[in-house]
């Protein structure tokens, strides 16, 4: 498990690597795209059509670290709640659910 100190550390250092960035009309990037997937190893690429940005090109390794990081914050979000005395459970919550569900479509059947 890694600790928010290490996740904090790990998203400054994926938003400095995405502070470096190539930017290429679409184009452009059609005529080099052999040329930009060995660009992107080294830092991200943001591919615009008409001076918009479309598409980002990252190396899957950042991706997969990104993805990686990105599940531990919400896995400690989920351990933090879970600590809260207020919190049902999944089972009891999905009983509560079914219980509004059930209420709301008699309601709605009396109008």
């Amino acid at each position: 498990m890694l600790h928010s100190v290490v996740d904090i550390r790990a998203i400054v250092a994926t938003m400095a690597l995405m502070a470096k960035v190539t930017i290429v009309p679409a184009r452009e990037a059609k005529n080099r795209f052999g040329e930009l997937l060995d660009s992107v190893q080294r830092q991200p690429v943001i591919i615009t059509k008409k001076g918009r940005p479309v598409a980002r090109m990252i190396a899957f390794v950042d991706a997969k670290r990104f993805e990686e990081v990105e599940d531990e914050i919400w896995a400690e979000k989920v351990r933090k709640v879970m600590k809260n005395p207020q919190f049902l459970g999944p089972k009891k919550s999905e009983e509560f659910m079914n219980r509004l569900r059930n209420k709301h479509a008699r309601s709605q059947s009396r109008k």
